[in-house]
């Protein structure tokens, strides 16, 4: 089954906390919500107590003509929307099919129980490899 499948099934609000190189410690909301049509819209924010308000994003996350998943993430680090595509079909590993900007980027998106959700952000600079800069763990909330 396809990750946008999955969440589609999955869809609610999760909560949890996240760590990172880049992030530090943070606590972590995403709410996961079906589209009218195949796929799932992806709310995401990272607040702590020390910088407030960290990231915030909205995606849209939905089936490929391919078979694999494309995430489309509007960001507050960034100026235009980020297009990310599925490496490989099921893996929920998501990267710019061309890189723009100074970094790459990827974002990982797993579901190691049914109601917890990991989602991290990976960039390196622009010919470097990613690397796991922010992951936040989450589980459902009932």
């Amino acid at each position: 089954m396809s990750l946008s499948a999955d969440l589609r099934s999955a869809s609610g609000v999760y909560f949890g906390t996240g760590d990172g190189p880049e992030s530090g410690p943070f606590v972590s909301r995403i709410e996961i919500a079906p589209l009218p049509g195949p796929g799932v819209s992806v709310a995401y924010e990272a607040t702590s107590r020390e910088q407030g308000v960290q990231h915030v994003e909205l995606a849209l996350l939905t089936p490929g003509a391919d078979g694999r998943d494309c995430l489309h993430i509007s960001h507050t680090e960034s100026p235009f929307v980020t297009e990310m595509v599925e490496t490989e079909t099921g893996s929920g590993r998501f990267a710019q099919p061309s890189p723009s900007g100074p970094y790459v980027m990827m974002v990982v998106i797993e579901r190691p129980e049914p109601d917890r959700l990991t989602y991290a952000w990976w960039w390196g600079s622009n010919g470097d490899e990613p690397v796991e800069q922010s992951k936040a763990d989450a589980r459902l909330h009932s």
